[in-house]
């Protein structure tokens, strides 16, 4: 996998395939920078929003409260597959309460305000990809 650095911090130019969601990289309640490509740098990923869920392996058991990754992975789920599994079991067993989210970011001065929203990384990744084709660092995305 190709990666690029930022602060000294890793980021993945591919996104692993089974953990798309934005649950799989919610380390904090803050926006999280989870792609970028710097030879392209205007369109970023940013994984935004607060995660939590109520989740019980039995109907009689107390909720766990889950709010990042690594309660996920405690829990026992570690793919999209197990997240799915799991939302199908319904509000009993496994309850949304907060999700979090993908934005696709533009830090061109005037771009501020712009973002698109996305639940899938590689969605996030190519509309990235994409908007750098179409304006490339000095494009008005506004017009």
């Amino acid at each position: 996998m190709s990666q690029a650095k930022e602060g000294g911090v890793s980021l993945p130019l591919e996104p692993d395939s089974a953990r798309q969601d934005s649950a799989f990289h919610t380390w904090t309640h803050d926006w999280e920078l989870v792609w970028a490509d710097f030879t392209t740098p205007r369109f970023r990923v940013y994984r935004n929003g607060e995660m939590r869920i109520h989740a019980r392996k039995a109907l009689l058991s107390d909720y766990e409260v889950l709010r990042y990754t690594d309660d996920l992975e405690s829990f026992g789920i570690k793919t999209d597959a197990d997240l799915a599994e799991w939302e199908a079991k319904g509000a009993e067993y496994f309850d949304w309460i907060n999700n979090s989210w993908f934005e696709v970011v533009s830090l061109r001065d005037g771009d501020e305000s712009f973002s698109e929203v996305f639940h899938e990384l590689d969605e996030a990744i190519a509309q990235a990809q994409v908007l750098w084709e179409e304006y490339g660092a000095d494009g008005n995305i506004w017009e």
